[in-house]
């Protein structure tokens, strides 16, 4: 494209220039009008742009749709492109997003060049651990917890050090208002995002940065987007944890399982499922019933989902109450596995 033809898309993106051309930035977003956000070695820094107003950010999307020939509309609210000055963009409109706002997430492109001499001065090997068949330090830690039945303070540990957890149960046992529970205890400085039918998670109420996006069940509503599509964004927009809010089908949970859980640990999701155990045969079943598992054996699959769930929390409703009936972890027999 002619830069006569970038002009107005330049325009737009003045009020974004100053970060996206700080070589210590790595990530400019924009999650919500009125809000920019960086990151650099620090972590993440937070500008206040009133400029950013819905309208402008959503003139922003349509010009980056026009920018790179795709079209970005309520049936197709998301696109990937690279702007005129070569950064990555992931936009994300309504009604994938929360109504009311646009999800904007640039990386710029990496010209740092590092010598291993440069990375050793930098301290990136100062914490370098030995990979065993040795558990580790908070492994031992959570099954000394879950021993003394210390289960409260095993879950908070658990999140802390980013476990993937599946919180399982029946319809109306709790499933969702325990996973808030939990979403509660991670760092409000990650970044987070959620994939969910509709706003249940709430992270933007604990997380300021934080995207939810939003598939369509059956798909009846208006956007053609599935909860594999939201994965396959939410994976472009620097997220430190991604949250399923629930495993649903085959293709999307052998998705999940093995990219989000592989490169974002700390993840989150639910399931339908009456025990630990079956949950686990569920598991094998959606993945079994996948495009990518349906080749796999059953031993397969499950070796693949032990490597990659750390935790199975069942709850149930009882009476009037919700109770935790079981919590499965096991990292030894995710040692042997790995042996």
């Amino acid at each position: 494209m002619t830069p006569s033809k970038a002009a107005p898309l330049l325009e737009y993106l003045k009020p974004l220039r100053s970060y996206l051309d700080d070589p210590n930035v790595t990530e400019v977003c924009i999650n919500s009008p009125g809000q920019i956000l960086t990151e650099g070695r620090e972590g993440w820094n937070f500008h206040e742009a009133p400029g950013m107003t819905f309208e402008r950010c959503t003139q922003l999307a349509k010009l980056i749709a026009t920018f790179s020939q795709q079209s970005i509309d309520q049936q197709n609210p998301i696109i990937s492109a690279t702007l005129p000055q070569g950064e990555r963009v992931q936009v994300v409109i309504p009604p994938a997003v929360r109504p009311g706002t646009v999800s904007l997430t640039i990386r710029r492109p990496a010209n740092v060049i590092m010598t291993l001499d440069d990375y050793e001065k930098a301290g990136a090997f100062e914490n370098v651990k030995d990979t065993t068949s040795d558990i580790m330090e908070h492994e031992e830690t959570l099954l000394e917890l879950k021993k003394q039945r210390r289960f409260k303070e095993f879950l908070g540990l658990a999140v802390k050090e980013k476990q993937n957890i599946i919180v399982s149960g029946s319809t109306g046992s709790g499933k969702t208002t325990l996973m808030r529970s939990l979403l509660g205890l991670v760092p409000t400085d990650e970044r987070l995002l959620s994939i969910e039918n509709v706003d249940e998670l709430k992270l933007h109420e604990s997380h300021p940065n934080s995207v939810s996006l939003f598939y369509s069940a059956g798909g009846q509503g208006v956007a053609n987007v599935t909860q594999q599509h939201l994965i396959e964004s939410a994976l472009r927009m620097k997220p430190d944890r991604v949250f399923l809010a629930e495993l649903i089908r085959g293709d999307e949970a052998f998705y999940y399982l093995r990219n989000v859980n592989s490169g974002h640990p700390g993840s989150i999701t639910s399931m339908h499922a009456n025990n630990a155990r079956l949950a686990i045969e569920q598991l094998v079943l959606f993945l079994k019933e996948s495009a990518s598992g349906s080749t796999m054996s059953r031993e397969d699959i499950k070796q693949l989902i032990f490597m990659c769930v750390d935790v199975i929390v069942q709850i149930k409703k009882i009476g009037r109450k919700r109770i935790v009936t079981e919590i499965y972890y096991d990292p030894l027999f995710k040692r042997q596995l790995m042996a």
